[in-house]
């Protein structure tokens, strides 16, 4: 809404990267494909002795800790699809990038096709023996584990307003609902070495406070906001862990809904190190999806135990005139942990979707820029009749103008009447209806709202960003004991305005924070 006669400035600043340097104590490294060298996600990096671990980020890319006790220990890389890989940790360079490169593993793929057909493997058989043994192969009493966490916003390429912590997540095992677990914050910090620009934590949710055209709006679907606290969103959508609840559609509940949603692919083998995994896409069926969206996944099954180890699934829209609009994608991995009696726990969660927002940068919205009364009786019907002249930086719409329910004026509080509305070029004039001769201008007040300009912009609204929203969860250790000095629960609001927990153990984990391509160009360059 835009008000005449009242000027309203908006003073928006952006928080410019500060200048990168690598912190001591740490070594720098990317895990790639040794035939492609193309970068491998989400790898995990471990050390062999000591329980901490990290993983490569969507770039391939790490950070690890330089501390002395590792020098003794050893590197562990594993990944789907991958050979392990294992290699002294002293054979780092803290001096340089280091390229960890990992070898496909695709020997034995066919025999492993060949091996599932003669034993009528089908892939619903499998899923459902998967789905119900889903507690069995989990930890079904509490356990806690420590991890990074970060969210952080995407244009085209760049990291945008990223904000990192470290947390420890105490889970009542898989014989509780997720809503049972708590949470501490160890550690939290915005990123200034990235771009920062104004965007709010919470989501347009139809019904709710946080309606309003300032917040997130997410295209063709909706996501509950968790009152603006993006680790919640994020474990919400964790559907192992949530395996008998609601998560994400059209997973939905995945115990439940998985196989009646979906059509599925013939299982192929894959390893992950020495472990043999069937992979199964499948695809949402036309009936649920109903023509207005297509949703694709995949799942990885250790037939030995019928284990899940992957969960991938992503969703695109497709609007009226078919054209395909990406909603969301997640990642979601779990694995043995020799710590816990080798239950399935949590290894990563990666979670993305579209949203929409006014961009703040935007100077150019089209808005008013002066008013006056004008003089005379050029667009007056009678004497008392008081004449507005608005001037807009664009050329109106002489169509929408036309339309009295753009504006609401009001004389000394009352509703006034308009009898005349004419548009010329960037200038508007509104003749108002004036029944007392002794009513000054200074009382009458004009509000104008969703005006358009020849363009369609509508009058206060800054052109929209499509932006991408990520939140990721990384674990780094399971079940070691921490001694807190102080400690409190994380609570359903942004996480920047929980309590911390002070450890003193907090030195053994880090933030595992993404490189920018023009560092890692120049350290290439340096090789």
């Amino acid at each position: 809404m835009t008000r005449f006669l009242i000027l309203i400035c908006l003073l928006f600043s952006v928080v410019l990267p500060s200048v990168y340097c690598q912190q001591y104590g740490y070594i720098f490294g990317e895990v790639i494909d040794s035939k492609t060298t193309e970068p491998v996600p989400y790898a995990t990096v471990r050390l062999k002795n000591s329980q901490v671990g990290i993983h490569s980020n969507a770039e391939g890319d790490f950070r690890i800790l330089n501390e002395p006790e590792f020098q003794s220990d050893s590197l562990i890389v594993t990944c789907i699809g991958y050979r392990r890989l294992s290699m002294p940790f002293d054979r780092l360079k803290a001096s340089r990038f280091n390229y960890l490169k990992l070898e496909p593993n695709i020997y034995g793929l066919n025999e492993v096709t060949v091996t599932a057909r003669k034993k009528r493997l089908r892939s619903e058989i499998m899923i459902a023996r998967a789905l119900r043994d889903i507690r069995k192969n989990s930890p079904e009493t509490p356990y806690g584990y420590v991890s990074y966490y970060r969210d952080y916003v995407k244009d085209s390429s760049n990291y945008l307003n990223l904000n990192e912590a470290i947390i420890q997540t105490l889970d009542m095992g898989f014989s509780y609902p997720s809503d049972s677990n708590r949470y501490r914050l160890l550690e939290i910090r915005e990123n200034m070495d990235f771009k920062r620009i104004s965007i709010s934590p919470y989501y347009n949710v139809e019904g709710s406070e946080h309606t309003d055209i300032s917040f997130k709006q997410m295209p063709m679907a909706s996501v509950g906001d968790q009152n603006g606290n993006e680790l919640f969103i994020l474990l919400a959508h964790d559907a192992i862990r949530n395996f008998d609840g609601n998560t994400f559609f059209f997973i939905d509940t995945l115990s439940r809904k998985l196989l009646k949603n979906h059509v599925f692919s013939s299982p192929e083998g894959v390893w992950d190190g020495n472990t043999l995994l069937y992979r199964i896409n499948f695809e949402a069926k036309r009936k649920v999806t109903q023509g207005k969206y297509q949703a694709r996944g995949t799942i990885f099954i250790q037939p030995d135990d019928y284990s899940i180890h992957r969960l991938e699934y992503s969703a695109t829209g497709i609007d009226k005139e078919k054209r395909k609009h990406k909603i969301f994608n997640i990642e979601i991995e779990y694995g043995h942990e020799p710590f816990l009696n080798d239950k399935m726990c949590l290894r990563y969660i990666s979670f993305n979707n579209t949203f929409i927002m006014q961009d703040p940068a935007d100077s150019n919205y089209f808005k008013i820029t002066s008013g006056r009364w004008a003089s005379g009786g050029l667009y007056k019907d009678y004497f008392s009749d008081l004449t507005a002249a608005i001037v807009f930086n664009h050329e109106i719409d002489s169509l929408s103008a036309q339309d009295k329910n753009h504006y609401d004026i009001t004389i000394r509080g009352e509703k006034a009447r308009i009898r005349k509305i004419k548009a010329v070029g960037k200038t508007l004039y509104l003749t108002i209806q004036n029944n007392n001769y002794n009513i000054v201008q200074d009382s009458c007040r004009i509000n104008i709202n969703d005006l358009k300009d020849t363009n369609g912009n509508i009058t206060g609204r800054h052109r929209d960003l499509v932006l991408r929203q990520f939140r990721e969860l990384f674990v780094q250790e399971y079940n070691k004991q921490l001694k807190f000095q102080d400690s409190s629960f994380i609570q359903s609001m942004p996480l920047e305005k929980n309590d911390i927990s002070i450890s003193d153990n907090l030195k053994r984990y880090w933030m595992n924070t993404p490189l920018k391509t023009e560092e890692k160009e120049q350290d290439s360059q340096n090789q």
